[in-house]
């Protein structure tokens, strides 16, 4: 079985538009500027560090901050869209036999409505939300240890830099999506296992992954019961 961690905003939902609306609508009860299109095309190439040095929102505020954005998200979650064919897609893989779970930044109240509302809910075994900035590497330790997982049959999938780091962090293959909030050069940075430019793409390369994952089981099995993490090869096309 391969499991599925998928992140929400930017991977799933289409919420960029919105979340730049919001905050942007918060800026001067929290003392930061206004994101222009301009400085969104600049944020976007930038690493999570670099990103909260640019933010001037001070580390403490970070919390509240998106405590605010994920209560006024969730006034808006009717009106956000799925990523293209991306419903479709997961409709597939649940079909094919993962096991697919979400673990986000966004309130799971939130999430499951969305969910809802676009006829996903069935697709998902688990929503995990409310994590913080920082802590998806941790939240993805505890989701493997309650669930019994092993770090070869884990497929994590993000759109920030922060989700490619937070799986390496935790030996996790992981595929980056370009669609989302960080730009393709600066996911292709972070070196993920994985780079897709479309939903089709990330329909295959899960595919890509499970094979792999099976042929190790099985040279593991006639090896004497040893199974390796498989050995996986880079997807970053130029």
């Amino acid at each position: 079985m391969t499991v599925l961690i998928f992140d929400f905003d930017g991977t799933i939902a289409d919420t960029l538009e919105t979340i730049v609306t919001i905050t942007n609508r918060l800026a001067v009860s929290y003392g930061y500027p206004q994101t222009t299109p301009e400085r969104l095309k600049y944020l976007r190439t930038l690493s999570t560090t670099e990103l909260l040095a640019q933010s001037h929102v001070p580390l403490f505020q970070v919390p509240f901050l998106m405590r605010r954005v994920r209560q006024e998200l969730r006034n808006e979650v009717d009106s956000i869209q799925p990523f293209g064919q991306l419903g479709d897609v997961l409709l597939a893989l649940a079909a094919d036999g993962h096991s697919i779970m979400i673990a986000s930044s966004n309130a799971p109240s939130t999430i499951r409505r969305f969910l809802e509302h676009h006829g996903h809910s069935q697709v998902y075994s688990e929503v995990y939300g409310n994590i913080g900035l920082l802590g998806k590497a941790s939240s993805l330790r505890r989701i493997m240890r309650r669930h019994r997982l092993v770090t070869g049959e884990i497929l994590y999938i993000g759109d920030e830099t922060r989700d490619v780091e937070a799986a390496q962090c935790q030996g996790l293959a992981v595929a980056a999506v370009s669609w989302g909030f960080s730009d393709r050069t600066a996911l292709v940075a972070q070196g993920p296992t994985f780079l897709a430019d479309t939903p089709e793409e990330l329909y295959r390369m899960v595919g890509e992954f499970h094979w792999s994952q099976r042929r190790s089981l099985f040279t593991g099995s006639k090896r004497g019961g040893t199974v390796e993490t498989p050995s996986y090869v880079p997807h970053v096309a130029d």
